[in-house]
């Protein structure tokens, strides 16, 4: 994840998920349908299908709270490494979890997979592959929760089973303000210089008078 912290902002920017890669092996506990321990296996296209069918996908603080979403600050797309994301945000606990550098990266939550398993390898790991999957919400995270995992929530009167992912992500932090403080400086420096020059010619004028 890329941090990029303004004097009111912070933009993000980075990789939610990666298509086509092998995940760490994941515990069986986590999917309902998992014969045993797995790798999972997001295949290309499924992340674009899903922005296709439903482009509103809410933008979320830790899961928790939504902060923003397609309609309002968050970009998403799916480009041949994986689901891209962006956001510049003005929510001040994100702004101040980007400046402690406490935002720890992306994740994001799915329901209804489409899913096909392989037979499992000599050490008995299943490989789920997802060609389909219905994309509900991107989260910024300031902490590392016991993910991936999953939950049942009733929506619209129907229960649903949502799954989350992390992708493990190093974060890159540049921050502009700190940046501009020279630049400050300096006007300053100009601006009271400025003002003596001025402070000086109305005293002239005065004695002159």
């Amino acid at each position: 994840m890329k941090i990029e912290i303004r004097s009111d902002s912070v933009k993000l920017s980075g990789y939610v998920n990666a298509v086509e890669r092998r995940s760490a092996v994941l515990p069986q506990r986590i999917c309902r349908t998992a014969p045993g321990n797995f790798v999972e296996v997001i295949r290309s296209g499924t992340f674009g299908a899903s922005l296709s069918a439903r482009p509103e996908v809410q933008l979320k603080f830790n899961h928790e709270r939504t902060i923003g979403g397609t309609g309002d600050g968050l970009e998403l797309r799916e480009d041949n490494i994986g689901l891209h994301a962006e956001a510049t945000i003005t929510d001040p606990d994100v702004v101040s979890a980007a400046r402690a550098h406490k935002l720890t990266g992306w994740s994001f939550g799915f329901t209804s997979p489409k899913e096909d398993w392989s037979d499992p390898d000599s050490e008995g790991v299943y490989t789920r592959s997802i060609s389909e999957l219905d994309l509900v919400e991107v989260s910024i995270l300031t902490k590392r929760p016991a993910y991936p995992a999953t939950s049942v929530e009733v929506r619209d009167g129907e229960a649903q089973e949502y799954e989350y992912r992390q992708l493990e992500e190093e974060t890159e932090v540049e921050d502009l303000t700190t940046d501009l403080e020279p630049e400050k400086e300096a006007i300053k420096s100009t601006m009271d210089v400025k003002q003596a020059e001025l402070d000086l010619l109305n005293l002239t004028k005065w004695e002159e008078k």
